[in-house]
């Protein structure tokens, strides 16, 4: 059994009891606005209808629509312009200049570049056994090893194929 604590807990406060809402007044300031603003309106358009003018004009309108005209009153027909863009286009010849395709530059392998002549002759034996011929080219201090021109890059992409079987070199076609 649960020990019992004999003192006495205390009551929860009583809850405060809700006010009845309370009625607002009348805005008395707003439906006075608003039918100040309902009188002038009445006002404005009782203005517009009696106008010394407006029968006049309101009569005129009336006549203008009732008399239709008649065919006889019909405005000329328009000249009749001869389009000549039909003819031309059937006429017109067309001259296209075509140029010569220029021949496409030779492919190059380029497969490594050396700080050491030493590293850029060693690859280029390696590619020698491997049946691929290559030269060095130094420029700003750096040696690299291209091979090439070839005459399309389906015979560059062979060669680098035959590297690539042998594991000598990871070379690029440009």
């Amino acid at each position: 059994m649960p020990h019992q604590d004999y003192v006495k807990t205390a009551r929860p406060a009583p809850r405060p009891k809700k006010k009845p809402n309370e009625k607002k007044p009348l805005p008395v300031l707003l439906i006075g606005v608003v039918t100040l603003l309902l009188v002038a309106f009445s006002a404005f358009l009782w203005h517009i209808s009696h106008r010394p003018g407006a029968d006049a004009a309101a009569e005129q309108a009336k006549a203008a629509v009732a008399t239709p005209q008649s065919l006889d009153e019909l405005p000329p027909k328009p000249a009749k312009e001869p389009y000549t863009y039909i003819k031309e286009l059937q006429t017109k010849e067309i001259q296209v200049e075509a140029d010569q395709l220029a021949t496409k530059a030779p492919a190059n392998m380029f497969c490594g570049t050396f700080k050491a002549m030493d590293g850029a002759q060693q690859l280029k034996a390696k590619m020698a056994f491997a049946g691929v011929s290559s030269e060095i080219r130094e420029s700003s201090g750096k040696y690299r090893v291209v091979s090439g021109p070839y005459v399309s890059k389906r015979q560059a992409q062979n060669d680098k194929n035959k590297l690539l079987k042998q594991k000598i070199a990871n070379c690029w076609v440009l």
